[in-house]
């Protein structure tokens, strides 16, 4: 909200929450208020957890608004005043997920594809599976009717173990005939996926599933924790942030590596997940070198460099090999 303010003095902001989070808004964290033009308090059952009840916040929005809006996700920095898409061609619009116009190349197709499974509709015959963080939304019978049934698409979801309000989204989508128009990648430029769209992009969606909680250094400013504990601390932006908000640039980790084509989707994968912890613990001296080796030769990593670097991985094993051959020497030594 903040950051809408710095772009927009005049934008009128309406927060949405939950009767129960309202009650959080006490002493330094009443700071937040001071933005929002209105604030519009829903009731849920208490049975629901915290993370549900912000999913039934944002599928009753369209309920609870008048007039056409744009839904804003809280994982979010407005970086340039936004453009007029008052001429609409469709009653809502988004961005596709990940930037990928074809669910065919989303790096997370796996889940959209278990999630569909669940939901019990044809996901994986879509084209273009939606993000559900910046949303474009009229003020019209269809888009009433999308979000009624977005809702009851949601419950279902939470009944089959599913949290995420995206898969609700596009079987919504699916059912009343694939209504979402496709909003211009710059109105949520999606990090770690939509870096092409940075220099231009309105609104930067940092993504905080996507928070690396072994890793020593976040991708994202705003990805790393100890900022918004200053924030919640200090009801202050850090001027760190302020920077970021005039330049998305900024906020970027000083040690940061682009990848595209395959390698993106090997690094999505559970082996690359236990590689990554396993470097972690070596780094902190939980685990010794062998075992790591012994992992690694185990390991989908082994195979990919395989097929694509033999000669840097017969080096590699080459050393594995000297490393072993010096430590059956040493045993041999000292026995």
């Amino acid at each position: 909200m903040h950051s809408v303010r710095v772009h927009m003095p005049k934008a009128r902001i309406t927060l949405v929450t939950d009767s129960i989070s309202n009650e959080t808004f006490v002493g330094v964290r009443k700071e937040e208020l001071k933005y929002v033009d209105e604030l519009i308090v829903l009731s849920f059952d208490s049975t629901f957890s915290q993370q549900q009840r912000s999913r039934l916040v944002k599928t009753s929005l369209r309920q609870n608004i008048e007039g056409d809006f744009i839904y804003i996700d809280c994982d979010t920095i407005i970086c340039k005043p936004f453009p007029e898409i008052s001429s609409a061609p469709t009653d809502i619009m988004a961005c596709p997920d990940t930037h990928c116009k074809n669910l065919m190349n989303d790096p997370y197709r796996w889940l959209a594809l278990r999630d569909g499974r669940k939901l019990n509709w044809p996901v994986e015959k879509e084209t273009t599976y939606f993000n559900g963080g910046v949303l474009y939304v009229k003020d019209t019978s269809v888009a009433h009717e999308f979000y009624r049934l977005w809702n009851r698409n949601l419950l279902d979801s939470f009944s089959k173990g599913i949290s995420m309000d995206q898969p609700a989204l596009a079987k919504s989508n699916y059912q009343m005939g694939h209504i979402i128009g496709v909003l211009g990648d710059i109105w949520n430029c999606q990090l770690k996926h939509g870096i092409r769209f940075l220099k231009d992009a309105v609104i930067v969606h940092y993504l905080t599933t996507n928070v690396s909680r072994r890793n020593t250094e976040q991708l994202f400013i705003l990805n790393d924790t100890k900022n918004f504990d200053c924030i919640k601390s200090c009801a202050r932006i850090p001027d760190a942030i302020e920077k970021v908000i005039h330049d998305p640039f900024l906020g970027i980790a000083p040690m940061t590596h682009c990848f595209a084509g395959d390698d993106i989707y090997f690094f999505q994968t559970q082996s690359y997940a236990a590689i990554s912890a396993s470097t972690t613990d070596y780094k902190a001296g939980l685990v010794s070198q062998n075992e790591r080796n012994k992992e690694f030769l185990q390991s989908d990593l082994f195979f990919y460099c395989l097929r694509h670097f033999p000669n840097l991985l017969t080096m590699a094993l080459e050393r594995i090999i000297q490393r072993l051959g010096r430590i059956k020497r040493f045993c041999k030594s000292h026995m």
